[in-house]
């Protein structure tokens, strides 16, 4: 009984953090479509020397990197995502080149297994 009742606390807690990640993954991206000073982080054409990332667009996508990061976290335990879907949505993201200036802006400061993460993956793209 004790181990169906871990099984069911586990479960409950697996269902519970998708959730929570859902809700902010529906905050985090909802909220930037509505924002037209994001437009650009989405953009293909954009180039990045003549308009360099804004202060709006660098805070925007620096959450984005943190919830890429939970998502890395979560996905090695095993659970709700695996890698290899997270690898697939990060490499898409950061082939756009804001996002990607400001990853390689910032990942020296970023957990190092993670850095590495990204990097093998962007070095299939």
């Amino acid at each position: 009984m004790t181990a169906a009742a871990a099984n069911r606390e586990a479960k409950a807690r697996e269902i519970e953090n998708l959730l929570t990640m859902n809700a902010q993954h529906h905050d985090l991206w909802g909220g930037a479509l509505q924002k037209p000073e994001l437009r650009r982080v989405f953009e293909a054409d954009v180039d990045v020397l003549k308009s360099p990332a804004t202060v709006a667009e660098t805070e925007f996508l620096n959450l984005v990197l943190v919830h890429y990061q939970t998502g890395w976290t979560v996905a090695k335990s095993g659970s709700l995502i695996t890698l290899s879907e997270l690898k697939s949505d990060l490499c898409n993201f950061l082939s756009l080149p804001l996002p990607r200036t400001v990853w390689e802006k910032t990942k020296g400061l970023r957990n190092a297994k993670f850095v590495r993460f990204v990097e093998k993956a962007l070095e299939s793209i």
